[in-house]
């Protein structure tokens, strides 16, 4: 059994869960932020069955698109003078995914 950990954009996540529970791949979503930007994202924990790691991975890679956005740079993070008020493009997206072995499980 493993679990994963996969950390995907809050545009990305109801897309990725939907398709995951579609294939009977169990998901609980929780709530999470962080990153260069700031934004809103997911962390999915997702347990499976190691034979269907790989099928897991190649869907969660599917529904986790990068995407790049524009944005003007906020304060305390360091950057060039000349620069300041200069929107930027920065790749945002795809998925950070741990997996971790499972030594045992129980459903109650």
């Amino acid at each position: 059994m493993k679990l994963l950990f996969a950390i995907v954009q809050n545009d990305d996540q109801k897309s990725l869960t939907y398709a995951l529970i579609e294939k009977n791949i169990s998901v609980t979503r929780i709530a999470s932020t962080g990153g260069f930007l700031r934004g809103g994202n997911s962390t999915l924990m997702i347990g499976v069955d190691a034979d269907r790691l790989e099928e897991t991975l190649s869907i969660i890679k599917e529904y986790s698109r990068r995407r790049t956005v524009v944005t003007v740079p906020v304060s305390g993070i360091p950057h060039n003078i000349d620069s300041a008020a200069m929107p930027m493009s920065v790749t945002v997206g795809g998925a950070t995914v741990f997996v971790l072995d499972v030594a045992e499980t129980y459903k109650f």
